[in-house]
């Protein structure tokens, strides 16, 4: 009996240590993710408003008064773009950890109930022997 409390204390320990790792493997990914495509938009951002502003300025027909207010105007609609945009791959991102996580603990979950399963019928095999 003290063999079957043993090996069960073992068993948790694995699972625990596993959903650790697992966990830890999750985070580090997502961080890393989240990390390349917040720099990737950065830089798109970057460059579309650069091309965007010198091919208004080559382009425009209008004074320089004018021009200047259009270069403003349109940095500021960028600007609020990209704002959009990081909340929302920061919302996609968020929900993808969070079902992954979800998947996970599930699986965990099953795993230790077959491991239960098992040393009960193991229990049972060595109650009868």
């Amino acid at each position: 009996m003290w063999e079957n409390m043993i090996k069960t204390g073992g068993y948790a320990m694995i699972l625990n240590n596993l959903a650790s790792q697992a966990k830890q493997i999750r985070i580090a990914r997502t961080r890393t993710l989240r990390q390349n495509r917040a720099k990737n938009l950065a830089i798109g951002a970057g460059i579309g408003t650069a091309i965007g502003v010198a091919a208004g300025i080559l382009f425009a027909p209008k004074s320089g008064r004018e021009t200047r207010q259009i270069i403003t105007d349109r940095t500021s609609e960028t600007i609020k773009d990209f704002k959009n945009n990081i909340a929302s791959a920061k919302s996609k991102i968020s929900a993808s950890a969070k079902e992954k996580a979800d998947r996970l603990r599930d699986k965990g979950h099953e795993a230790a109930e077959d491991v239960k399963e098992n040393l009960k019928d193991k229990d049972k095999k060595d109650k009868k022997a």
